[in-house]
């Protein structure tokens, strides 16, 4: 079935809810290039912060390839690998949900055959590695599909991937989404796997002038007092666009998770407020559970510098 093809929410079954409803991206640090640091290095306490304030889950993207790619038979690095093991048994303790996401995996989007193996034996290494972690451990396959990765290609390598983690994860959680950055109109192009336990990403920055101005992030930087007030119809567009991801869920009986969406620290405070409380809402209207991107960063919720959350988004996520 089309993602914009009519569905009767009378007859359609409705999938199960998620067991995490709140999470955040700690986005910025370990998705950064090997011995490239990027502005946000990891610590423990930020999941107890996180915890704290009212999160139930962290969505936490690694660019596994980095410590692979060059490394004899492809293995992951052990030390880098021990280091994110401490990580995620700190986080479990803390009761939030992981969402262990392989991020910016650029090699196998430029030339997906030849990092096709390399691509697949990660996720066999972390298929083994975590099989006996508790089920709050999650797997997201690919952060962003684009590029040459897409249609039925992207469909291919997504099912081997998900065969490869249900060898020895059988009922762990699995994130997937569609090509072209995750992007709502990737759907039509998605063909899910057949197994159990699957989740329907997607990821939600529109409009981009307005988000992502004066970042150079995909080259917005030429975009500034990009305004957005929360108009009727600005909100329509919205409701409209998240309708589509719905449609799409229950035709496919998958639960959803909006796994990216935020504005950054260049747009004024009350327009950031405006645009995340309308998304986040529309979002738990339609029952999906959501992941703002991100922590401490350009968009980030919380201030590294002053160590203290901003409170204007803090609300804007987590009060109705």
């Amino acid at each position: 079935m089309g993602y914009n093809q009519a569905v009767d929410p009378i007859t359609m079954p409705v999938a199960e809810p998620l067991p995490f409803k709140k999470v955040i991206n700690i986005g910025n640090a370990l998705e950064a290039p090997k011995a490239m640091p990027w502005d946000v290095t990891l610590q423990d306490n930020y999941f107890t912060l996180i915890k704290q304030a009212g999160f139930d889950g962290v969505r936490l993207p690694v660019r596994f390839s980095d410590y692979a790619k060059d490394q004899p038979n492809a293995q992951l690095e052990e030390v880098f690998m021990k280091e994110l093991d401490e990580h995620i048994q700190f986080a479990l303790k803390e009761h939030l949900y992981i969402i262990l996401d392989f991020h910016h995996f650029n090699e196998l989007m430029a030339e997906p055959e030849k990092y096709h193996d390399l691509f697949l034996s990660i996720w066999r290494q972390l298929a083994h590695r975590y099989k006996e972690y508790p089920p709050q451990l999650v797997f997201e396959v690919l952060n962003e599909p684009h590029q040459n990765l897409s249609g039925d290609l992207w469909n291919t390598y997504l099912a081997e991937a998900v065969t490869i983690i249900r060898q020895e994860n059988p009922d762990r959680y699995i994130v997937v989404g569609g090509e072209n950055f995750n992007n709502i109109d990737g759907l039509k192009h998605l063909v899910l796997p057949k197994t159990n336990h699957l989740i329907l990403t997607f990821h939600y920055y529109e409009p981009q002038e307005f988000t992502f101005q004066e970042s150079p992030y995909l080259g917005y930087e030429t975009y500034k007092n990009v305004e957005w007030m929360g108009t009727t119809e600005e909100r329509q567009r919205i409701a409209d666009r998240l309708a589509l991801v719905q449609g799409w869920a229950k035709a496919n009986q998958v639960p959803v998770l909006l796994g990216e969406f935020g504005v950054n620290e260049a747009v004024p405070k009350k327009m950031r407020i405006t645009w995340t409380t309308a998304v986040r809402k529309e979002a738990e209207n339609n029952g999906f559970s959501w992941a703002y991107w991100e922590f401490g960063s350009i968009f980030g919720a919380y201030d590294l510098k002053k160590n203290q959350w901003n409170d204007f988004l803090l609300k804007a996520l987590l009060h109705t």
